[in-house]
């Protein structure tokens, strides 16, 4: 018995129910507060929840643990409690000495330094272009650059038009 199934093409858009903030960007005004209302939906749903799911999952594999490290490994075995105890030691005793040897070697001591300040000129030799060039990209609010394939700068865009504030 073969079913056959037919697809029709919907051409009239108001039959498929869709809300009309899709296809209209100015329904959707302040997005920051969407997004500020997502996180806190999500604070408040690990806030609850997740110690909730912490406690089962402890309780049911907590069984399996206990019966896996105490009753069943032999104090002999590689995986005995009392060697893996001494290995997270061993492990943290190395964190902890190399840490102390970084900060003996580093303590007081600042190796990272500020730029030496340029001038225009030394600027526009490195990019390769004439110092009024550099003097506009300073000066713009917005700035494109565009490069060769070898890494040399081209050309660039620079806006200088500044936005009015709107206010509230």
């Amino acid at each position: 018995m073969t079913k056959v199934y037919k697809y029709y093409l919907i051409e009239d858009e108001s039959k498929l129910e869709l809300p009309e903030y899709i296809d209209r960007p100015e329904y959707v005004r302040n997005k920051s507060v969407g997004y500020s209302l997502q996180i806190v939906g999500w604070f408040v749903f690990m806030w609850l929840f997740m110690p909730i799911l912490t406690i089962l999952f402890w309780w049911f594999e907590g069984k399996t643990i206990y019966q896996q490290l105490v009753i069943q490994a032999r104090p002999d075995s590689p995986l005995s409690l009392i060697n893996i105890m001494t290995m997270i030691l061993v492990f943290t005793g190395i964190l902890f000495l190399w840490a102390t040897y970084n900060w003996i070697r580093f303590h007081g001591k600042d190796r990272r330094k500020a730029p030496s300040a340029i001038n225009e000129q030394q600027l526009a030799s490195s990019f390769k272009v004439s110092t009024t060039d550099i003097v506009n990209m300073q000066q713009a609010r917005n700035l494109t650059l565009y490069y060769d394939h070898k890494g040399a700068l081209e050309f660039f865009e620079a806006n200088h038009q500044l936005k009015k504030r709107i206010s509230a």
